[in-house]
């Protein structure tokens, strides 16, 4: 997977995959935090403004967007903790 911030591009086995800007932000959060694992609320503050509405299952929502788009087995659930990239994912 090679993420590029600058033009917010994604591509996965060398083909472009077109995500929403969240998508992309919650992405780019857990491929620089590749080796933690980030709660919810840590993405929901990386995805949202102060003040902004936030439904329940954002979060969630986006993850799995991500994982049908990308691969099921990228974004692991820690349960209790929060998601963290999969250790078999190769360098951004």
């Amino acid at each position: 997977m090679q993420i590029y911030t600058e033009s917010r591009k994604v591509l996965w086995h060398g083909n472009r995959v077109d995500i929403t800007n969240k998508q992309f932000w919650l992405l780019d959060a857990l491929v620089r935090n590749k080796n933690r694992i980030l709660s919810r609320h840590q993405l929901e503050d990386t995805l949202y403004g102060w003040g902004e509405e936030v439904e329940s299952n954002a979060v969630e929502v986006h993850i799995h967007h991500l994982r049908r788009k990308l691969s099921r087995n990228l974004i692991l659930t820690v349960r209790g903790a929060g998601y963290s990239l999969s250790h078999d994912f190769g360098p951004a």
